[in-house]
């Protein structure tokens, strides 16, 4: 277990092979995901980006994400869980999330511009469950030309473990259970981060 999540990054580091290309960029998804790229960052003096991610949600279930959604439409979700949605209620919610995404990424990077091309990637979240916004993640890098991504993450379980294999060119975690029940589980502190922890962070590469 970790005591929080720069415990958790800290950790994480030493299932990171080395040696690290150079220009590598760690990409981190909010905002639990900025405290541990923060520390792969500082360790291996690369620097630090974000991506933002939103969970899609059926009508009337705010909390059951069944696909995620990046700021330029980029959608991850599996065909079974089409049925969740109507076709009304599908397009509502991707417009509703798109304009929460990009607000937030505004409000973190100030823009939406990446310049990934080439780049090698570390992808980094503070712990993955179902692995939809990280798969999302990946469909959306296939278009920015990147080099190679490498995800790492203290906690994932272990079917989406296999899963993410085969869509990413290596996989670092610490924890990769066949029981899963939380990420919270594997954390004795695990508060909320705020914006403001975000945006400071960012604000020193």
């Amino acid at each position: 277990m970790f005591s929080n999540r720069i415990h958790a990054g800290n950790e994480l580091v030493k299932t990171i092979p080395i040696p690290i290309k150079q220009g590598t960029i760690v990409l981190a998804i909010p905002r639990g995901g900025v405290i541990i790229g923060h520390q792969i960052a500082q360790y291996f003096h690369l620097q630090l980006d974000v991506v933002v991610s939103k969970k899609l949600c059926p009508p009337g279930n705010f909390e059951f994400g069944v696909g995620s959604i990046l700021h330029d439409g980029t959608i991850y979700m599996p065909d079974s869980c089409a049925e969740y949605f109507t076709k009304n209620s599908l397009n509502d919610e991707i417009a509703k999330k798109t304009i929460q995404v990009q607000n937030r990424l505004k409000k973190y990077r100030g823009n939406s511009d990446y310049n990934l091309e080439g780049k090698n990637i570390i992808l980094v979240d503070d712990g993955i469950a179902t692995g939809s916004t990280v798969f999302v993640v990946a469909e959306w890098l296939k278009t920015q030309k990147t080099d190679t991504c490498l995800i790492a993450s203290p906690i994932i379980p272990s079917n989406v473990f296999k899963e993410l294999k085969q869509k990413f060119s290596d996989v670092c975690s610490i924890y990769s259970p066949d029981n899963f029940v939380s990420v919270s589980e594997f954390y004795e502190n695990f508060d909320q981060v705020s914006d403001e922890y975000v945006m400071d962070t960012l604000a020193n590469y």
